[in-house]
């Protein structure tokens, strides 16, 4: 079976199939019948367990590339495997169809001539600039969310929302998992950008700087960009979390203040009701006839005393 039909047959697009006979033969990991083809014709491993290392396997180097995509909406992890050879370029998708590459192959068909073959090399460029630009809309749409975020931990750590009511704990925690799930999409995407980059100098090692010019530079200078860009996400991420952690500390240290207030202004008052709750056989403020004023005052008095201590040593602020 040739390597247009099997793509044919997979994808059944008349894009997929024009790009098949020119040299790109692009392939999804439910196609299992047309993976197993491309497999044995080219005697290559194009499984998902061969690991996450580039390797070179006869004419073939073969680069696997795990990204978060933001595609219909929803942020996807999906991992894309080249197979790069001298004249032929195969791509194994991992999950649906990703929308990037249906942009790389419309380009690449509306700069070729009718018949002619297509450069390995030159698909592959178009393919990692096409995913490097997917990297950065989805890292702009991740930092967009994290700017709303910022405002929710502003008003966790100010202590009262818009509508005047305490942030409490259970406030804080549903944020502090809202950025725990930001924080994991940040780091495959810092950690995406790193296997572009090598797929990137992989590819300068097939092709040749002089093959490309200033474009592959540029784009591998793109890719690094943008890496630096979603750290700089990560760090924000993680300057929010100790906001948020140090919002909670001083929100717990409030309510043990709270109490240990409480429990020194109500101590002596206490203290003077278990002496009079005790059956003395002779109490003589009993027989003064101020004597039930007497005690209510000294109690009061007593239980303003640690209040006035506590204010003056500015533990209630």
């Amino acid at each position: 079976m040739s390597e247009a039909r099997i793509h044919c047959h997979a994808a059944g697009g008349l894009i997929d199939a024009r790009l098949a006979q020119a040299g790109w033969l692009r392939l999804n990991a439910q196609q299992g019948e047309s993976l197993a083809a491309a497999q044995r014709l080219h005697r290559l491993n194009l499984s998902w367990e061969r690991g996450r290392a580039a390797t070179q396997e006869g004419d073939f180097i073969v680069i696997p590339v795990e990204l978060v995509l933001l595609q219909d909406e929803a942020f996807r992890e999906t991992v894309v495997l080249f197979a790069l050879g001298k004249e032929r370029l195969i791509s194994v998708e991992q999950g649906p169809r990703l929308h990037a590459l249906d942009q790389a192959g419309e380009q690449l068909l509306a700069s070729m001539g009718d018949g002619c073959a297509l450069d390995p090399c030159t698909a592959m460029f178009c393919m990692l600039d096409a995913l490097n630009d997917a990297a950065h809309a989805s890292l702009r749409d991740i930092a967009a969310r994290l700017d709303e975020r910022s405002d929710a931990v502003a008003a966790a750590s100010g202590g009262f929302d818009t509508a005047k009511r305490q942030a409490g704990v259970a406030d804080i925690a549903s944020t502090a998992m809202a950025l725990g799930e930001a924080e994991e999409l940040v780091a495959k995407a810092v950690e995406g950008q790193l296997m572009l980059a090598r797929a990137g100098r992989w590819l300068r090692r097939a092709a040749g700087d002089a093959h490309w010019g200033p474009r592959l530079p540029v784009l591998l200078s793109d890719i690094h960009s943008l890496r630096r860009y979603a750290r700089f996400q990560h760090d924000k991420i993680r300057n929010l979390q100790q906001s948020l952690m140090t919002t909670l500390d001083i929100k717990q240290n409030q309510v043990i203040k709270v109490f240990t207030v409480v429990t020194a202004v109500f101590t002596p008052p206490t203290l003077v009701a278990a002496f009079y709750g005790q059956n003395f056989a002779y109490m003589p403020e009993l027989a003064l006839p101020w004597g039930e004023w007497m005690v209510m005052g000294l109690t009061g008095l007593f239980a303003l005393v640690p209040l006035a201590y506590i204010k003056r040593k500015g533990w209630m602020r």
